[in-house]
């Protein structure tokens, strides 16, 4: 076959996972798909493998772990899931179908070629309809427009009420069959519900705890958290919406799931925030002095060890932090992260805790150090100035008894200084310790300007200059 007649990559793989009946390995589908279109790349099964990942997982086949592969007909076959019912859907006798069935439909598939069952298995008259709904938001009332399923002989034979179930199986992935059953609130097996919830929140967290970047695209998690259910066609547990709503560890944003923790750096910026939450901890903690040694992100070798004692808070932390790092003391906002180990590897994550205004306000201000219940190894981030974005990592070094008349917070240690000379002094032969750099200079030279304070005075007082840190 020639490279004009060989089908596209996606078409192959499609062809491949066509005429296998059960999981496969990686190896074995890779071997499929280039006995139909050969690669001619350095490393075919890495270039395969992306290409699955991005194109392909929670569309046409899963990973049921790292090695095994099975296409999503086979994965989502007589898998069962719930469908709380809400008064807007009992009272029009309509099943939204959105989000109840995201990522249970097949990508594209047409809403009039849906097949819906009854209990028996017999064919349910499929109506799609558009419904107005109004709901009360921040803004005032609301009305927003939800595609459905039109069910009311069904809902009218079953007496179907609100808080009542809809259980749904998965008849035919491919076609886009489903089986209805009407489950009564009375009926519910809470203690089973509990169990698979639980099963279920624990494997989407186990995903989320591998990602890459701290999130994963429900497209791909949710398909993949069904398949690998111990029992995903026995009694369903909650609505996976559900089930992520109920944990505290996780969130979801309509796209993607992150940590329950997680907020963007906009949103420290552009919102009113409620005092971050924080750990109890007895007066013994609060009187225990917490030494950390702070070092700047991109230059380690710069640092200061830094003591505060557990009673003390954020507000006091990022004070003396701008005190050692030569920081404005009255302008820009200061920000802590809680870095957290993530899943088996050395990776982190980053759990924000709340920011500080150079008044002693905002989120963060009032968290207690003791609060943060650090170990020694444990880790801070903390960023002065949002737009500058200068960044610091903050080792807690150990935990130990306050010294008598010693004031906390303080600066017990530093790095030792690499002084520069101040050039113009130089130039003249003279020698003195440059102390600020003059930008204006450094931009128009293309260099950069040192200068001492008595240069700075007397040639650069008009400048834009900035302080050496040492």
């Amino acid at each position: 076959m020639s490279d004009k007649q060989s089908p596209t990559l996606s078409l192959a793989v499609e062809q491949a996972l066509a005429g296998i009946d059960g999981p496969i390995t990686f190896q074995e589908l890779s071997a499929r798909v280039l006995a139909i279109r050969p690669s001619k790349a350095k490393n075919s099964a890495a270039s395969l493998r992306n290409h699955l990942r991005w194109d392909h997982v929670g569309k046409t086949l899963v990973f049921l772990d790292d090695k095994t592969i099975v296409p999503m007909r086979l994965a989502m076959q007589d898998v069962r899931f719930r469908i709380p019912l809400t008064p807007h859907e009992t009272s029009r006798w309509v099943l939204f179908i959105q989000p109840a069935f995201s990522y249970f439909l097949r990508t594209g598939i047409d809403l009039q070629a849906v097949g819906l069952e009854d209990e028996a298995g017999r064919p349910l008259p499929v109506r799609p309809v558009t419904v107005q709904v109004k709901i009360k938001g921040p803004l005032g009332k609301q009305e927003l427009e939800y595609t459905a399923f039109d069910l009311r002989d069904w809902f009218r034979a079953r007496r179907v009420r609100p808080a009542d179930a809809i259980l749904v199986t998965i008849v035919d992935w491919t076609a886009g069959v489903f089986r209805l059953e009407h489950e009564p609130v009375a009926g519910r097996r809470e203690a089973e519900i509990e169990r698979k919830d639980r099963e279920l929140a624990d494997l989407l967290f186990a995903m989320l705890e591998a990602a890459q970047n701290e999130q994963i695209y429900s497209q791909v998690a949710i398909p993949t958290a069904y398949a690998r259910l111990s029992d995903p066609r026995g009694y369903p547990g909650s609505h996976w919406i559900d089930v992520l709503a109920n944990d505290r560890r996780m969130q979801y944003d309509g796209r993607a799931i992150r940590y329950g923790d997680w907020r963007s750096p906009w949103e420290r910026m552009l919102y009113v925030e409620e005092p971050a939450p924080q750990a109890d901890f007895s007066p013994d903690q609060g009187r225990q002095v917490y030494r950390f040694k702070a070092a700047l992100r991109h230059r380690p070798g710069l640092w200061r060890t830094v003591e505060i004692q557990g009673k003390q808070t954020l507000a006091d932390l990022d004070s003396i932090l701008r005190d050692a790092f030569a920081h404005d003391v009255f302008d820009h906002l200061g920000g802590f992260w809680k870095l957290i180990p993530r899943g088996q590897g050395k990776k982190l994550r980053e759990a924000d805790i709340g920011d500080v205004d150079p008044l002693g306000g905002g989120s963060g201000a009032e968290v207690h150090i003791a609060g943060l219940k650090l170990q020694p190894g444990g880790e801070l981030k903390y960023v002065y100035d949002f737009g500058d974005w200068i960044e610091h990592r903050l080792t807690l070094e150990g935990i130990v008894e306050p010294e008598a008349k010693v004031k906390y917070p303080r600066v017990v240690a530093q790095n030792k200084p690499q002084y520069q000379d101040c050039q113009p002094c130089r130039e003249q032969g003279r020698k003195s310790r440059a102390t600020w750099i003059c930008l204006e200079c450094s931009n128009s030279e293309q260099r950069e300007v040192l200068i001492c304070d008595k240069c700075a005075g007397r040639y650069h007082e008009e400048h834009y200059t900035e302080r050496i840190l040492y």
